[in-house]
């Protein structure tokens, strides 16, 4: 079934899994403000691509669109576990993630991020309206958190940016049932799909639509196409809350 209308979708227990809102952000604001400020995230975009399977297969070089000069996924955290760390204790606390540790990185990823302040500010006014019962994080912070939590003004304690890439069938395993990711899809394409395979749906998936599900519950999928798109991708982390 395709769903081209804006629409939420309910569980038996009365628990929404999906939000459909397509066009929701316009075209003229994504490609100015949006789509253009990519180029500054050209080299982590570039050096984050992988071969032969290496990195699974959100990095793996096969599932990008081979004619376009922009392609790449990076992961952006004021605060997250370094790999292997699992829970905070004593020893391992939650950590910037590496893009955005000043002392290491070149600051066109900051910039990113502040560019992005009106974009963020206007989802996580939306997922308020569609999820109210947030709660807040404790507070742990380290020079590298005290520097990038004031020009982090989005609820979500995470954000992917996948640009060009396909996304074969899966789940997201960060979060927990009743947490919502939001995805936003931006540039100018002609036809793309959003499939969600468990509830035999496919939506259409145009420039400027905001999607929030379950990632954690629901198996979805993005196939590839022809011509420049992205993927920003907000989510939790169930270990850092």
């Amino acid at each position: 079934m395709e769903i081209t209308r804006p629409t939420v979708v309910i569980d038996k227990e009365g628990s929404i899994l999906l939000w459909y809102l397509p066009n929701a952000i316009s075209q003229a604001y994504q490609q100015s403000e949006v789509w253009n400020s990519l180029g500054l995230l050209s080299i982590p975009l570039q050096r984050s691509l992988k071969s032969n399977g290496m990195g699974g297969w959100r990095n793996d070089g096969k599932n990008f669109c081979n004619d376009t000069n922009l392609k790449g996924t990076i992961d952006l955290s004021p605060a997250w576990f370094q790999q292997g760390h699992g829970l905070s204790n004593d020893v391992h606390h939650p950590e910037v993630s590496r893009l955005l540790k000043s002392k290491s990185q070149p600051k066109e990823v900051c910039k990113w991020l502040q560019c992005m302040a009106g974009l963020q500010a206007v989802l996580s006014g939306a997922l308020h309206i569609m999820h109210p019962k947030i709660s807040k994080a404790a507070k742990w912070q380290d020079e590298d958190m005290e520097a990038i939590l004031p020009m982090w003004n989005s609820v979500y304690s995470s954000m992917s940016v996948m640009v060009n890439r396909a996304s074969p069938a899966h789940k997201d395993t960060n979060g927990q049932k009743v947490w919502l990711d939001t995805l936003l899809t931006i540039s100018n394409y002609l036809w793309l799909h959003f499939l969600v395979l468990e509830l035999g749906i496919r939506l259409q998936y145009n420039p400027g639509t905001v999607i929030a599900l379950v990632g954690s519950a629901l198996i979805h999928q993005v196939d590839g196409i022809d011509g420049d798109w992205a993927f920003l991708a907000y989510y939790m982390r169930e270990n850092v809350h």
